[in-house]
C-alpha cells in the first residue's frame, strides 16, 4: 500500500513540476529559516550556561530613592564586600569584589595586543566558571600573576606554552602567566575577557583603587555572589536588603539585591526598579516571526493544493466510484503531502548551510548546526510532522471529500467555499508579511530617529585615547606642542572621562534657594580649557573654559538638562557650592548626546583642570586623510611610549556601537521580512499561473470576441487588488499595536508615521500586480485557438 501511494505521489509531483518547485522552494525556505531562527533562539536562551554554578551566580545590584524616582546601579563600594561575608557566611560561598572589564595592553618584547580582563577578590574564578586548561589552579593568586585566555596566549606567544612567561600589561607591571583558561563562548557575557589578575594587582596599578579599601563613598566595583547550595535568590535579597544603608547610612536609602546569573542576558536592565526583559523581548519577537514565516510556507502549499483541486476531481470521484475509500484517499494526499515536505525538509537543510554564515554575520553570533545532537534531530522531526500535519491536513481531508457523482459530472462541491477559504489564506499570508515589513521599516526609522539626532558636538574628525602607560602621564604641553606641530591635529585636551560617554555621577552640590528636601545628582565631566575648541560644543549663554581666566579652575559650565533641574532663569553668574568650593557658573552648553541616543540627556556639570587627566581627545587636520592624521599623532605619542598599545578611538565609531543591538534586530528583521516576502510572491506566481491555466479557454473566448491583453489583465488582476486591500486592513492595526510596544521601551523615539504603512502597502500592491501581470500577459497573449482546442 505504502509503495504504491508513494509511486502514484511521486508521479503526480513529476508531472506538475511546477507546482511541485514552487511548493519545495517554499516550504525549504520557510523551513531553513525556522531552523536557523531556532537556533538563535537556542543560543540566546543558553547564554552563559557555560558556568557550572549558572543557578547560583548574581550580581549584587541596588535600588536608591530620590524624588520619588528609583535608579538601579551595578556599582558599590569595596567594603561592603566583606560586610556581606562577615555577616551572611551561611548564605554565600563567595562574596567578589571585581573591577569591570576595561582595556589594557599586554605586552611581551615587541608585541602588543589590547583586551578585556578582569581584577576580582579571591574567588572570582571559580565564580565566573572559567575552565583552566594549563597550569596550576590557585584560589589566591599572588599580586604579580594572572591567567590568560587561550586566544590571548596564541596571540602573544604562537603555539609556545604562555605558562611561566612574563607579560607586561599598561606598561607598568609584569606579571607572571601561571595558566591558561578556555575562552569563553560567544554567548557568555564575559565573552570578550582574555586575562584574570587579582584585586591586590588592580590596587597596586592604580593608588585611588586601593584608597577605596575602606572607603564606602567611592561606588566604583561590581560584586559578584555565589549563593550557598540551599539559598534562594529573594530570600537572601530580602536578607541583606539593608546592609548597605545600615554600614553607611545614606539620604538615597539604598536597597540591595540579586541579579541572578540567569537573567542577565534577558533582563539587562532596570527601570523603576523593575527588570526591563528587552532580551526576553526579542526572544518572544524573532520566536514569533519564526512560526508565521512557517505558517507562510505552509499557506503557499495549502493554497496550491486546493487550487488544483479540480484537475484532480475526476480522478478522486473515479477511484471512489471503484470503491476507494475516503481513508485511503487521506492516506494518499497526506502520503503526497509528506512526500513533498520531505524534499522541502532536505532542501531546507541545504539553505541553511548556505545561509548560516551570512546569517551569523547579521545577528553577530557564531551559531553551527550541531549535526551530532539527538535533540536537533528531534527538533526536526517535529518540524517535519507538524509542518506535514498543518501543510496537508485541509487539503487531503478537502479533496477526499468530493462526490464521485459531481466530480464525474465535472462539478466540484463546495467550489465557492473553497475559493473564500483560499482568498482568506492569501489576505492572512500577505497581512503577515505586510505586518513584518513595517515592523522592519519603524525599527530603521528608530535607528535614524537616534542617528540625526543633534549630538551637541562634532564626533567628526574626533579621536581619543586613555592614558595606561606611565610614559603618557605628566606630559601635557609637550604632547599638545608635539602634536599640534604634527599638523595631524589642530587641538587635544585632556578629560577625566571619555567623550562619548558618562564615567561619573556626583551629588552635595549646593546653592541659594535650593530646596533642602530636593535630592539630585549630576554626571560631571573634569576638562582641560581646550575641550571646547576639540568638541566644538555648543555655548549657549556666558562663555567657554580659558587658560586666560585662573580663576576658571573654580568655574562650571552647566548643559541646558542640569539649567532645567537646577531652575536658573539667569544661570551666568550664579554660584554652586561643591566639596567645600564655590563654583561660577561661566556658560552653558548645548546639550551633548554622550550616552544613549534614545534617551534624554542627564543633567551634566562640566569643570576645568589644567591638565593630567586620563583620556586624550583630538581634533584631527580635516586637510588630511584620516589614516595620514592617525600615522602623524601615532608618531608623535611613540615619543613618550615607544612600546605601549594606544588604542586611538574614534568616537563616530563609539557611537555607532551604540546602535548595535538595535542595528542587530534590524538586520535579522529586514532578512526575516524579505525571506517573508519571497514565500508569498511564490504563492501569488502560483496561484496566478493556475488561475490562467484555470481560465485559458475564458480568455480565449475573450479574446475571440475583441478583448485586449490590457483587458484579460485588468479581469485577473481584480481579486488581487480586493485582497491586498483587505491584508492592508489586517496588517496595519497589528502592525500598529505591535510597534508601539516595541517603541514604548525608548524614552525618546521615532513617530508612527502614517505614510510608513500606506508606502509598505503600496509597495506590495505593486509587486503583486507586477507579478500577476506578468504571468497573466503570457497567457493572454497565447493564440486563441490554441487555448481552445478540446483536451
Amino acid at each position: 500500500m505504502l509503495k504504491n501511494n508513494l509511486k502514484l505521489a511521486w508521479r503526480n509531483l513529476t508531472k506538475n513540476k511546477l507546482y511541485t518547485v514552487l511548493n519545495v522552494l517554499g516550504l525549504g525556505s520557510g523551513m531553513a529559516m525556522a531552523i536557523l531562527i531556532g537556533l538563535w533562539l537556542q543560543d540566546e536562551l543558553s547564554y552563559d550556561k557555560y558556568n557550572a554554578s549558572y543557578d547560583k551566580v548574581a550580581l549584587l545590584q541596588k535600588n536608591r530613592f530620590y524624588n520619588n524616582q528609583i535608579f538601579t546601579e551595578t556599582s558599590n563600594p569595596v567594603p561592603l564586600g566583606a560586610k556581606l561575608r562577615e555577616l551572611f557566611p551561611d548564605d554565600f560561598d563567595e562574596v567578589v569584589v571585581s573591577s569591570y572589564g576595561g582595556e589594557r595592553s599586554l605586552r611581551v618584547n615587541d608585541k602588543t595586543i589590547t583586551r578585556r580582563g578582569l581584577f576580582m577578590e579571591e574567588g572570582g574564578f571559580e565564580v565566573m566558571g572559567l575552565e583552566l586548561i594549563e597550569g596550576s589552579a590557585q584560589r589566591k593568586l599572588a599580586p604579580n600573576a594572572i591567567y590568560m585566555s587561550k586566544s590571548a596566549s596564541e596571540a602573544l606567544f604562537g603555539e609556545q606554552s604562555a605558562v611561566g612567561q612574563l607579560v607586561k600589561i599598561d606598561e607598568n607591571v609584569d606579571a607572571e602567566i601561571i595558566g591558561v583558561f578556555k575562552d569563553l563562548p560567544k554567548n557568555a557575557t564575559y565573552k570578550n575577557i582574555s586575562y584574570y589578575g587579582s584585586f591586590e594587582m588592580l590596587e597596586n596599578m592604580a593608588a585611588w583603587v586601593k584608597n577605596s579599601r575602606d572607603d564606602w563613598w567611592t561606588n566604583a566595583f561590581p560584586i559578584y555572589v555565589k549563593i550557598a547550595e540551599n539559598a534562594d535568590f529573594d530570600a537572601v535579597s530580602a536578607k541583606i536588603k539593608t546592609t548597605l544603608n545600615d554600614a553607611y547610612p545614606n539620604e538615597s536609602k539604598p536597597e540591595l539585591f540579586l541579579h541572578p546569573m540567569s537573567k542577565w542576558h534577558l533582563y539587562p536592565q532596570y527601570k523603576d526598579g523593575v527588570p526591563v526583559g528587552s532580551g526576553l523581548k526579542n526572544v518572544w519577537m524573532f520566536g514569533i516571526i519564526g512560526v508565521l514565516i512557517l505558517l507562510l510556507a505552509s499557506i503557499n502549499f495549502m493554497n496550491l493544493s486546493t487550487a488544483r483541486s479540480a484537475k484532480r476531481s475526476k480522478e478522486i470521484g473515479l477511484r471512489k466510484a471503484i470503491g476507494s475509500f475516503k481513508s485511503q484517499l487521506v492516506l494518499q494526499f497526506f502520503t503526497e503531502t509528506f512526500l513533498v515536505v520531505f524534499i522541502a525538509l532536505l532542501t531546507s537543510l541545504l539553505i541553511s548551510v548556505l545561509l548560516l554564515p551570512t546569517f551569523n554575520n547579521l545577528s553577530n553570533n557564531a551559531l553551527v548546526i550541531p549535526w551530532t545532537n539527538p535533540l536537533f534531530w528531534g527538533t526536526i522531526l517535529s518540524f517535519f510532522i507538524l509542518t506535514g500535519l498543518l501543510s496537508g491536513s485541509y487539503p487531503a481531508l478537502y479533496l477526499s471529500s468530493f462526490d464521485p457523482v459531481k466530480t464525474l459530472k465535472g462539478k466540484v462541491l463546495g467550489k465557492k467555499r473553497e475559493s473564500y477559504f483560499r482568498k482568506g489564506l492569501v489576505v492572512l499570508q500577505f497581512g503577515i508579511s505586510i505586518t513584518l515589513i513595517i515592523g522592519t521599516v519603524l525599527v530603521y526609522q528608530q535607528i535614524e530617529f537616534g542617528k540625526n539626532r543633534p549630538m551637541g558636538y562634532d564626533q567628526n574628525n574626533l579621536i581619543y585615547f586613555q592614558k595606561r602607560s606611565d610614559d603618557l602621564r605628566g606630559h601635557f604641553d609637550a604632547m599638545r606642542e608635539n602634536l599640534i606641530k604634527s599638523g595631524g591635529v589642530l587641538e587635544m585636551c585632556e578629560s577625566s572621562g571619555p567623550i562619548t560617554d558618562m564615567w561619573n555621577i556626583n551629588k552635595g552640590f549646593q546653592w541659594q534657594g535650593k530646596n533642602p528636601e530636593l535630592k539630585l545628582e549630576f554626571i560631571t565631566l573634569d576638562v582641560t580649557p581646550e575641550f571646547g575648541e576639540v568638541s566644538q560644543w555648543n555655548i549657549l549663554e556666558g562663555r567657554d573654559f580659558s587658560r586666560e581666566f585662573s580663576t576658571d579652575t573654580e568655574a562650571m559650565i552647566l548643559n541646558e538638562a542640569a539649567v532645567a533641574q537646577i531652575g536658573f532663569e539667569n544661570p551666568v553668574g550664579q554660584i554652586i557650592n561643591w566639596r567645600e568650593t564655590n563654583f561660577k557658573v561661566i556658560g552653558v552648553s548645548k546639550n551633548l548626546v554622550m550616552e544613549s541616543p534614545f534617551e534624554k540627556v542627564k543633567p551634566t556639570i562640566f569643570t576645568s583642570r589644567p591638565r593630567n587627566m586620563p583620556f586624550v581627545s583630538m581634533r584631527m587636520n580635516p586637510e588630511l586623510s584620516v589614516s595620514e592624521s592617525v600615522k602623524r599623532v601615532e608618531t608623535v605619542l611613540r615619543e613618550f611610549s615607544p612600546n605601549g598599545d594606544l588604542n586611538i578611538k574614534f568616537a563616530s565609531e563609539d557611537t555607532g556601537l551604540k546602535f548595535m543591538r538595535e542595528e542587530q534586530v534590524a538586520k535579522l528583521s529586514s532578512a526575516l521580512s524579505i525571506m517573508a516576502v519571497f514565500i508569498s510572491f511564490l504563492g501569488i506566481f502560483g496561484l496566478s499561473s493556475f488561475m490562467a491555466e484555470q481560465r485559458s479557454k475564458e480568455i480565449g473566448i475573450r479574446k475571440l470576441l475583441g478583448a485586449s491583453v490590457n483587458n484579460v489583465i485588468q479581469l485577473m488582476s481584480k481579486d488581487f487588488v480586493i485582497l491586498i486591500g483587505l491584508s492592508c486592513l489586517l496588517a496595519f492595526p497589528v502592525a500598529y499595536y505591535f510597534m508601539n510596544n516595541w517603541l514604548s521601551k525608548y524614552e525618546l523615539r521615532a513617530d508612527l508615521s502614517l505614510w510608513v504603512f500606506l508606502g509598505v502597502g503600496l509597495a506590495i500592491f505593486a509587486m503583486t500586480m507586477l507579478t500577476v501581470t506578468l504571468r497573466t500577459a503570457k497567457a493572454a497573449m497565447v493564440n486563441p485557438v490554441e487555448s481552445l482546442k478540446g483536451e
